[in-house]
Parts: C-alpha cells; structure tokens; sequence
C-alpha cells in the first residue's frame, strides 16, 4: 500500500510540473521576426506576470482612432536585469506615461506583439527588454549548424 501511494504521488506530481510546460509557447509560434513595429502610446496596464507579463498602451493609429495594444513582456527575471523593476512600471502605468516601444507583431493578426525594447516618455531613458532578434529567425543553418546573416 505505500508503494502505491508513493508512485500515485510521484505520478501526480509529474503532471503538475508537465501542465505548465506544456502551456508555454516559443517566439517563433506565436510572433514574425519579419515584421517589426514601433508603437508610440499611453500605458493603460503593466502586468508583469509569469512566465510572461504584458504592457497595455493606447496607441492612436493614422485615422486617430485609439486602438488597445497587448504587448508581451520576457519573464520578471529577465525584466529586472534590465531596469524594469515594480517601481518603473507602477510610476508609469500610475502616470498614464507615454512610451514607445519596438516589437514584433503576432502572426495571428491580432493587436499584440512581443516587446523588445522600450523608450520612456523623457525620450532618454532606453529600456531593453531582451528578446530582439540579432538575424531573422527565418534564416535557416548552414551544415555547420550556423546562422548565415547574409541569407
């Protein structure tokens, strides 16, 4: 009887680590790194959540209507190393701050992106979020098993 136990609770607690995994997604799934965008805006929400947080802005588009952006954010980890802490995004989401941020759209068509970079709204403060691609993910190896920036 414990051996059943204790392989019932092994059992379970590989299904609980595998779920999450399972949910995650890769930036070539879900975003084209042939499309990149610049969106200037307000922010409306800072959620920096994980594995993925997300920037909300209003971003006026050449009608002028205001359209709500979601844009993708690497994991609180990766955001810290990069000056993006609690107090940086709740003065600028308690600010309604205007920002500009570089992305890359979702394949689907939706108004989301993966967020690489930022700029604050005094213009000077750079934000780097990680996760802009150096070459196009489309490039495909060599037989080396390298990356040929020319393709």
């Amino acid at each position: 009887m414990k051996k059943l136990r204790l392989l019932f609770s092994l059992g379970a607690c590989l299904l609980g680590a595998w779920i999450p995994l399972s949910a995650h997604h890769s930036f070539q799934a879900e975003y084209d790194d042939e499309k990149p965008i610049t969106l200037t805006g307000k922010v409306t929400k800072v959620s920096p959540d994980n594995p993925h947080g997300w920037i909300y802005l209003d971003v006026k588009n050449d009608k002028g209507r205001v359209i709500n952006w979601a844009l993708e954010l690497p994991p609180p980890n990766i955001l810290q190393r990069h000056g993006f802490n609690t107090s940086v995004y709740k003065a600028m989401e308690e600010a309604n701050e205007e920002i500009t941020v570089t992305a890359f759209l979702a394949k689907d068509g939706a108004k989301h992106a993966w967020a690489a970079g930022m700029t604050r709204g005094d213009g000077k403060t750079v934000i780097e979020l990680g996760g802009l691609p150096k070459q196009p993910y489309s490039a495909k190896p060599n037989g080396d098993r390298k990356v040929n920036s020319s393709q």
